[in-house]
């Protein structure tokens, strides 16, 4: 009894206590104290703080309660608005027994009519840097047990409504508007803790609804927290399941997350850039792992239209970033991926279309960009990434049994090999861009053996207008910041050789303008469906951005044509000359044709002089370089083949004598002359000019 007596002695002096300490608070004006407040911002920011209206401390309760009404805090000098922050309203509600046990358990936290605003001017500095009026004193240190460990803490209730935060960049130009029309966070009945969202983003609408741990749990750090998150925006739906182990040191992950939408330009506002048309579109992954160590996406599914990728990854983030991704597909459709713009430009648009110039002003019919290349991402992070597609879908064309492995080390990155099957052909190499260094160095080394033209031409639905099978070799190197400084720096060779083939009449007459009908009616007197292929050899040795050619033959059962002459791909000037050569022995109308220029604008004549000076003349034989002899033997071309003769010939004849053109084939040339410029004009202008 004596104890009972002791303690209800006890706990009246408690209550008397308090009620003394609410009846004292109650008569006391806190709005005297705004002054006092904001000289103390002023001290710690070097800011002014404003509390325009009433400051009201609620006692009477077992929830004590604090309300301000109307505070300003001002912007940095250079800011564009004088305040950084205003909120009309902001109360919070703390239970008062809770705190005896060392537990901050918030009731309530409203905020009405915010509005802050971050920003950066043009040196760099934000607004959200502040210069205190006075250096703050370092807090003293103690013992471990004097200071004391931070109190748990319990939110019931979180209300924001009407409020808006503004990023703005002046470096960049860009601004960001997060809008919170209504956020309710407080009990729920699946979890702790209930979220409802509603807002914008940029002035596209978002909602985020769903489920999670409490307060307490997240910042205690120990206990799984669990989530349910499914938000909506852009036309997306993402949904995000599972829990999180250790929420303080952010490991322990089994989460599960989707992304699916119809349409992908629904997503242009929240980018802040136009988005292609793509979709539907579906994303799902599984993720574990740690933060410091590694987070594990074990299980990964893309899909873009009839397009699907599943695989693997790992991405390391504890000292420097490295991912590791082994991805696969049975079907990948670029169709899917890549849209032609809506209401694009016109074909006029598109005629001399160049690079814009040094000085900013007219395009200066450059085809190569001199903008540096943007390598600076390679070396973000690393990665090594293998990636095999059973079928690839280009415009028609099916390029089968991709494999690809891609390994990027500091900027260094290595794409081999470069592996795939096309057209019945095969396509081996290997491409780097070493990026790690100064200047950036590209070194391709890819390689086509037996690809079936005819085939390609038929899924790109050209059909017969081409049959023959090619070998092809790329080899280059070179340096440079930009794309137009890397192709005056080559140094390699391409080779391009088709054997024995046909091609169409009729196409000829299409694509060429009338040439053929004058290589097969006048010169033949004939037209047959399809003309005859010996061969087609195209090489180009390269140094220091000038592609000189090695040889160019083209060989028909009418005619041969050879080619002569450079390309500088520095300065993108054209010097070339393509000289015709029918087999008729009782004629010779040899026109070559000029092509000089720039390579975005080049000029196509007829060179009447070389012309003059072949009428009766002989035929000069083609000289074969060896690695071209082998390729026609790769290709399996015969040793009767005219190209062959001509190759085993080394360079000791073949030719044939022609006698003086006659006055009808002289007068058949020069009409069909200015044809054929024109059109090898177009050509060669739409070619390069895109």
């Amino acid at each position: 009894m004596r104890l009972v007596k002791i303690l209800s002695i006890v706990g009246l002096v408690v209550v008397v206590l308090l009620a003394g300490a609410a009846i004292i608070l109650s008569t006391l004006d806190f709005n005297e104290y705004k002054q006092q407040i904001a000289d103390e911002a002023k001290k710690a920011t070097g800011r002014d703080l404003a509390i325009e209206g009433d400051l009201r401390l609620n006692v009477f309760t077992l929830n004590p309660g604090l309300v301000v009404d109307g505070v300003r805090f001002a912007n940095a000098p250079w800011g564009s608005r004088p305040d950084m922050a205003s909120i009309d309203r902001f109360e919070v509600k703390v239970s008062l027994i809770p705190l005896f046990s060392g537990t901050l358990d918030v009731d309530h936290v409203i905020l009405s009519g915010a509005d802050i605003l971050l920003e950066r001017n043009q040196a760099g500095k934000g607004n959200y840097e502040f210069a205190a009026a006075e250096t703050a004193k370092p807090a003293e240190t103690g013992s471990p047990g004097a200071q004391g460990q931070m109190p748990s803490v319990a939110l019931r209730e979180l209300s924001i409504v009407d409020s808006r935060l503004t990023y703005k960049d002046a470096q960049s130009g860009q601004t960001l508007v997060v809008a919170v029309d209504e956020l309710a966070l407080g009990d729920g009945s699946d979890m702790p803790l209930d979220l409802m969202l509603k807002g914008s983003y940029n002035d596209a609408p978002f909602s985020v609804t769903g489920g999670m741990g409490s307060i307490a749990t997240l910042l205690g750090g120990e206990t799984p927290w669990p989530l349910s998150i499914k938000a909506e925006a852009g036309g997306a739906v993402v949904a995000l399941e599972g829990k999180i182990g250790n929420p303080a040191a952010v490991s322990g992950l089994d989460l599960s997350v989707s992304v699916t939408g119809q349409d992908l330009s629904a997503m242009s506002a929240i980018a802040q850039a136009p988005v292609p048309p793509l979709g539907p579109y579906a994303i799902a992954a599984k993720i574990t792992g740690a933060l410091d160590k590694a987070i594990d996406v074990p299980s990964l599914s893309v899909k873009m239209g009839e397009s699907a990728l599943t695989g693997k990854a790992t991405l390391q983030l504890k000292d420097r970033p490295v991912l590791t991704a082994s991805l696969g597909s049975d079907l990948v459709n670029l169709s899917d991926f890549v849209k032609a713009p809506q209401g694009g430009a016109s074909a006029e648009g598109d005629k001399g279309a160049g690079t814009q110039s040094a000085a900013g002003g007219a395009t200066d019919k450059r085809v190569f960009p001199a903008d540096p290349l943007p390598v600076d991402g390679l070396k973000a992070a690393d990665a090594t990434i293998d990636l095999t597609v059973k079928k690839l879908l280009a415009n028609g064309v099916s390029v089968d049994d991709i494999d690809v492995n891609l390994r990027l080390r500091n900027g260094d990155l290595m794409v081999k090999p470069l592996a795939a099957q096309i057209a019945g052909g095969v396509i081996d190499g290997a491409v780097r861009l070493n990026a790690a260094r100064g200047t950036p160095a590209i070194d391709v080394a890819v390689s086509g053996k037996k690809i079936d033209v005819g085939k390609l031409l038929a899924e790109m639905e050209i059909t017969d207008l081409l049959s023959g099978t090619v070998n092809a070799d790329v080899s280059l190197k070179g340096q440079g910041q930009s794309v137009r400084a890397i192709m005056a720096s080559l140094n390699g060779n391409t080779s391009v050789v088709m054997g024995k083939g046909r091609m169409k009449s009729d196409a000829l007459d299409i694509y060429a303008g009338g040439a053929a009908k004058l290589l097969t009616e006048v010169l033949v007197g004939k037209k047959s469906e399809y003309t005859v292929i010996n061969c087609f050899v195209n090489q180009f040795d390269i140094r220091q951005g000038v592609a000189n050619s090695k040889v160019l033959l083209f060989d028909t059962e009418y005619t041969t044509v050879t080619g002569k002459g450079s390309i500088n791909l520095g300065t993108e000037l054209i010097d070339y000359q393509v000289d015709p050569r029918p087999k008729s022995v009782t004629v010779n109308t040899a026109v070559p044709v000029q092509i000089s220029g720039m390579i975005g604008d080049p000029s196509i004549s007829l060179n009447k002089l070389a012309a003059a000076a072949k009428v009766g003349g002989i035929v000069g034989s083609v000289l074969f370089p060896p690695a071209a002899v082998v390729a026609l033997g790769d290709l399996g071309t015969g040793e009767d083949n005219p190209c062959v003769k001509k190759a085993a010939a080394d360079g000791k004849g073949g030719g044939q004598s022609a006698a003086p053109a006659t006055k009808g084939v002289t007068d058949a040339v020069k009409g069909v002359g200015e044809n054929v410029k024109e059109t090898l004009d177009k050509g060669l202008k739409g070619l390069f000019g895109r």
